[in-house]
């Protein structure tokens, strides 16, 4: 998707951006859950316009990439498989197999200051205190860990980075009646990323577990913003 714009009258790309991350993220907006920063009330700035709780696109801000899944697309990934078979889900990214990584190298366009990359880490059926881990640009930014007791989430300072998100409340959601899914929505803005931004997400055993078969876990609403100097 990068570059998709580029031949496109500006006013008209900026809306039609905005409807596409609106779409997106009102459903997330609206759900209560756990809150998760890192860095200042003042670094909320870097995640760009709110408007109405929605995501809106600045006169300087490009849509790099726009992925919930429904589209068919995902291919970007490292590996992993698109699932729309559970109504209650929609269409997601499967990791598949679970106990292996996925990555993605996200091109940026030239001059970017600043990216935004939004995403939703989606914990499937049972999880005992098993987590994922975030790492952008190779730096570990985020560790999650899911299950019935209270889910525990670590933030890690990285250099340039910062991070917040949104826990919500268990919900079952179709691949097992009798265990409920977590959605951690997460965004990171990272200032001067270079032209490309590694993003990988590595699933974790339980604290003081060996390794074992890992639970089943997807990902969801990519979303990647690019920023440039005036």
């Amino acid at each position: 998707m990068v570059g998709a714009f580029r031949s496109v009258d500006r006013r008209r790309r900026i809306g039609f951006d905005w409807m596409l991350i609106a779409a997106a993220l009102v459903a997330g907006a609206l759900l209560a859950g756990t809150v998760i920063r890192s860095g200042t009330v003042g670094q909320v700035a870097q995640f760009g316009t709110q408007v109405g709780g929605l995501r809106s696109l600045g006169p300087n801000e490009r849509l790099v990439v726009f992925e919930d899944m429904s589209s068919g697309a995902g291919a970007g990934w490292s590996g992993g498989r698109r699932d729309a078979a559970h109504v209650g889900l929609g269409a997601i990214w499967l990791a598949d197999p679970p106990h292996a990584p996925l990555t993605r190298e996200i091109a940026l366009p030239e001059g970017t200051v600043r990216a935004v990359l939004s995403l939703d880490l989606i914990a499937i059926d049972a999880w005992a205190r098993e987590g994922l881990e975030l790492r952008v640009n190779g730096a570990p930014v985020l560790r999650q860990r899911f299950g019935p007791d209270a889910p525990a989430t670590e933030t890690i300072a990285a250099e340039h980075v910062t991070l917040r998100g949104r826990l919500a409340p268990p919900q079952a959601l179709g691949f097992d009646p009798a265990q409920a899914e977590q959605r951690l929505s997460v965004a990171v803005a990272v200032t001067t990323p270079g032209a490309t931004i590694s993003l990988a997400i590595h699933p974790l055993p339980a604290d003081g577990a060996a390794d074992g078969p890992a639970p089943t876990w997807a990902v969801d609403n990519l979303i990647v913003v690019a920023e440039s100097l005036p």
